[in-house]
């Protein structure tokens, strides 16, 4: 993946058992719209498409060669998912009914603030590992990762 070189974002892979267990934790109805934000290579997208066929999937991917690697997956898996390559700080979010997260702690406290202004009341938001800095998390769950736990949770806004 020689274009991380240039950005500061690596690509950490969610193991497909928690993508999986993400979706669950989520609570999604088959109709909601959801977006993954550090999208990667589209699993938590292609493991919500799979298990609820009839909701809108969205992702944005920074990293022009890993969003290449998701576009790729998500041809592959044959699933209708809408694949951005940007910035997604940058795009409007107030149709969303669940966000998945998987992003560095650093960026979390812009989230927040973000998701503050933008959410609709009842929007989830579902983090693998990192909270945000000062809302407190409806449910949390502990998810097997190479050998420890790590932890779900699960905010609603």
């Amino acid at each position: 993946m020689a274009g991380n070189l240039f950005v500061r974002v690596p690509f950490v892979p969610t193991s497909k058992r928690v993508a999986e267990e993400m979706v669950r934790f989520a609570g999604l109805k088959n109709t909601e719209t959801v977006y993954d934000l550090g999208a990667g290579d589209g699993r938590i997208l292609i493991a919500a498409k799979r298990l609820h066929p009839h909701l809108r999937a969205i992702g944005w991917e920074y990293v022009p060669t890993v969003w290449l690697l998701g576009k790729l997956r998500i041809w592959w898996s044959r699933q209708d998912i809408l694949f951005r390559l940007g910035d997604s700080q940058k795009q409007d979010m107030r149709d969303a009914d669940c966000i998945f997260l998987y992003l560095f702690p650093t960026v979390m406290p812009s989230l927040e603030e973000k998701f503050n202004r933008e959410l609709k009341p009842g929007t989830k938001v579902v983090s693998y590992v990192f909270p945000f800095p000062h809302k407190k998390p409806i449910a949390q769950k502990s998810v097997p990762w190479l050998g420890r736990r790590n932890t779900l949770l699960l905010y609603e806004w």
